[in-house]
């Protein structure tokens, strides 16, 4: 379960996106930590507290992610006069990983209060995370996903489908599973 648990990167990114007010930040961040135990690291599990920091910790560097970013080759510059040196991918990278989509969708449906359901066409979903085809790796991992996040998908009408044999245009509806 391990590689399945939210970071506190993840949370903030996920949390950033939504577009809260602070006490609805606030609000979400400890809905998380009371009801998603199971998906936090264990030193959070622990730490109200140390939980909340880290998350504002990511949330004000993803804020200042572009100014940061242009300061890199500064940086850089510095840290090879020095005779170190500094990985921009280490520190550059966006926030890829297909595991990424479906914790954003678990969080959003259950603390977001929009909706009770998250819709993107496959093509899409698998266009925003670098995937140019649907391996059978990549269906495999989509749909451990979906398992250990308890998400079900369905098409138009609420009909269940299967990710493997669907079309790539097709509009897919992710809900939480209630009986989890």
């Amino acid at each position: 379960m391990k590689e399945y648990a939210y970071s506190t990167l993840d949370i903030a990114w996920i949390i950033d996106g939504m577009t809260l007010g602070c006490r609805r930040e606030y609000q979400v961040m400890e809905m998380i930590w009371k009801n998603e135990k199971a998906y936090l690291a264990p030193k959070y599990q622990k730490s109200y507290r140390c939980f909340v920091l880290e998350i504002q910790y990511w949330m004000h560097y993803l804020y200042e992610k572009n100014l940061l970013d242009q300061e890199f080759t500064a940086i850089q510059q510095e840290i090879a006069a020095l005779n170190g040196t500094l990985q921009a991918e280490d520190y550059q990278r966006d926030f890829l990983g297909l595991d990424l989509f479906f914790k954003q969708a678990r969080i959003r449906i259950l603390y977001g209060y929009r909706k009770d359901y998250v819709k993107i066409k496959l093509r899409t979903l698998l266009k925003e995370y670098g995937y140019k085809r649907r391996s059978q790796n990549l269906v495999l991992h989509i749909q451990e996903c979906m398992e250990v996040y308890g998400l079900e998908a369905t098409l138009r009408g609420g009909v269940p489908c299967n990710v493997a044999e669907v079309g790539l245009d097709a509009m897919l509806t992710f809900r939480v599973v209630e009986d989890m």
